[in-house]
């Protein structure tokens, strides 16, 4: 028996309202470090369609105001939105012409509330967020987590990375950094994330925060080794003595 449309739509306006819960495309790690003049933020440029790597060019760091960028791990449509709240925040500070912004903490903690409030509904947004920025002469680095949770620190992972990176800036980073340096820690952080996550890529984009504003870069390469030789004996070893 045919069913009208109004009586189909009927239906499906009386039935519960359904809320996300497993994220579908998803960005994996960012790692993020002060240095002696500023914040340098990393992510790879892949998200991933469930389980398949499908969209390997996508830029998951964005620029929120003159000198606040925001990165996440997680549901990218659920990114998406969050960039569009905090932006919408900027350009209501640019309306009123006083000369009065945002500063980076205040970003977080705007989003701490809103993480906090989805929660509270039952309807997270899926994303460890992670704020940088540069503000009076001193760099900010916070974290949001999807529960609300806000934490201010001088180094920053997500994803896998918080697995497999945390080692590597314990023994080799230093707050008194160059630039430079720090850079070198965070390319060798994505290296190690692309051989052992599986939802990882090995282009990466990287953004600086200092005194002279926000630079965003073009994505570049890692360089990763695949010839070790236990890679071929160790790996295989049951293989072998077959």
């Amino acid at each position: 028996m045919k069913i009208s449309l109004a009586k189909e739509f009927d239906n499906k306006a009386h039935q519960p309202v359904a809320h996300t819960t497993s994220p579908i495309v998803t960005g994996a790690s960012v790692v993020a470090l002060k240095f002696r003049d500023g914040v340098i933020i990393g992510t790879d440029t892949l998200c991933s369609y469930g389980s398949m790597a499908d969209f390997k060019d996508v830029k998951r760091i964005r620029q929120i105001s003159k000198n606040t960028v925001i990165a996440a791990s997680g549901d990218h449509s659920d990114f998406q939105e969050v960039v569009r709240l905090l932006g919408e925040i900027n350009t209501e500070a640019l309306q009123y012409d006083d000369g009065v912004s945002p500063t980076p903490r205040d970003y977080a903690n705007y989003l701490a509330r809103v993480q906090y409030q989805r929660r509270n509904k039952i309807d997270p947004l899926y994303l460890m967020n992670v704020i940088a920025g540069y503000y009076n002469g001193e760099q900010y680095l916070g974290l949001v987590d999807l529960y609300g949770t806000y934490i201010e620190a001088k180094t920053v992972t997500t994803g896998f990375a918080n697995y497999f990176c945390k080692a590597i800036i314990a023994n080799y980073w230093r707050e008194d950094f160059s630039e430079e340096e720090a850079r070198k820690i965070l390319i060798e952080c994505f290296k190690v994330v692309f051989c052992r996550d599986a939802r990882a890529h090995d282009r990466i984009q990287i953004s600086v925060i200092n005194k002279d504003g926000v630079r965003i870069e073009d994505p570049i390469q890692v360089e990763t080794r695949w010839d070790f030789q236990k890679f071929a004996t160790k790996a295989n070893e049951k293989l072998h003595t077959q």
